[in-house]
């Protein structure tokens, strides 16, 4: 498929905005011919005045450009108005992300949830569209579940809303079984804001092989494994979907149940790639998503990754200068602190976990030996008479274990 030319429409006071945008750009697959700034507050009717919508429409013409991708959200009014005026493709950052969304939806939930998120958002926009919608053809911010849905009327989309969000609820009813089979067994999640490296840290941990790649919201389909600590205690770790700043409301609620693993966690892992010069507002970023959502009380490890493209001399400040407890300095991708990341998680998930001593029969063993993997052993001791067991045991399994002395 022929690559898109687009020209970017960004706000002089923002460049940090801008550079996100060209990775949300280059994400979807679009090459970036020029950048338009403008300064001041957008205009209500056509969000650019009347020089700097001259100066869009001179460089859509010259460059031949295949659409315009504004770093603002747009009004219906503004996208109407400057469908009038420039002569091709205009989405704004709402619609260039849920395009990305849509070429990266794996599952049939995840390809759910962007056909709804696209057809609530684009609800409002089609109205008075009929030209626009015309020339819109495939590619950038068309594509997806819910391209086909564009040009149908508007009671026939609000229908196929009502029924996207009762498929939801049904994946939700079968998620909710399925994680109730897996409540004995504490659960770890990781999130951070796009491209901080969770899933390059998520294969570490488990050996899976989930999509590594430098774009933004490589991972969108919520996965789930099973790792291995000391002695094969198990303890269930799940990648999610990346945060942003910003990120658009018919997002957030679209993908609550994406979300949704980190409600039932027993601690999170934030991971921070450290060399971005901005990761302290992506740190307040996701924080305050977390906060959004009601689980910022839950136990939190702050990973900061990708050292190795730090100097010896900015880690040394930056140890000193960033003094949350409990954190940990790492590189996934150079397997770099892995392993004091682990005893941090060991010693998170173990705050509050009795230690105890129990003597099992050699005639029982067998059946102990099947919750072995829910038990953190420190110390197992073969006597003449029984299995000496020293293990910090979660209180669901000491009834049990009483039975098997």
């Amino acid at each position: 498929m022929e690559i898109e030319k687009a020209i970017l429409v960004a706000k002089v006071s923002d460049l940090e905005e801008l550079e996100e945008l060209k990775l949300l750009s280059k994400t979807a697959g679009v090459k970036v011919q020029k950048v338009l700034l403008f300064g001041g507050d957008p205009d209500p009717a056509s969000f650019l005045r009347s020089g700097k919508l001259e100066e869009l429409k001179y460089l859509v013409i010259e460059e031949r450009a295949d659409l315009v991708i504004f770093s603002n959200d747009l009004t219906p009014v503004q996208l109407r108005n400057l469908e009038k005026e420039i002569p091709t493709k205009i989405i704004d950052r709402t619609m260039l992300i849920l395009d990305i969304f849509a070429q990266h939806a794996r599952t049939k939930e995840g390809k759910i949830q962007v056909e709804l998120a696209q057809l609530e958002y684009l609800l409002p926009r089609l109205v008075g569209r009929g030209e626009a919608l015309s020339r819109l053809g495939g590619g950038i911010g068309t594509r997806g579940p819910g391209e086909t849905k564009l040009e149908i009327d508007r009671r026939k989309i609000r229908r196929r809303i009502y029924a996207l969000k009762r498929e939801l609820e049904d994946i939700k009813k079968e998620r909710e079984i399925q994680r109730k089979k897996r409540l004995n067994l504490p659960q770890v999640a990781l999130v951070g804001y796009t491209n901080a490296g969770k899933s390059t840290l998520f294969n570490l941990l488990t050996g899976a092989n989930v999509l590594v790649e430098d774009l933004l919201f490589a991972t969108l389909d919520p996965t789930v494994r099973k790792i291995n600590f000391r002695n094969n205690w198990e303890v269930l770790i799940s990648d999610t979907v990346g945060f942003i700043r910003n990120l658009p409301e018919e997002l957030l609620t679209a993908f609550r149940a994406t979300l949704e693993e980190i409600y039932y966690v027993d601690l999170i892992l934030h991971v921070i790639d450290v060399s971005d010069k901005n990761f302290r507002k992506q740190i307040e970023v996701v924080e305050s998503v977390l906060e959004e959502m009601g689980i910022e009380e839950k136990p939190i490890i702050r990973v900061y990754n990708k050292i190795d493209l730090l100097t010896k001399e900015e880690i040394r400040y930056l140890r000193q200068e960033l003094d949350y407890r409990p954190s940990v300095f790492i590189s996934a991708k150079e397997r770099i602190g892995i392993e004091r990341l682990k005893d941090l998680i060991v010693s998170e998930l173990l705050k509050g976990v009795r230690r105890y001593k129990i003597n099992i029969p050699y005639d029982k063993y067998n059946v102990f030996q099947k919750y072995k993997g829910k038990l953190y052993i420190e110390e197992e001791n073969y006597r003449e008479d029984f299995v000496e067991i020293k293990a910090r045991i979660p209180k669901e399994y000491r009834k049990l274990l009483e039975e098997l002395r």
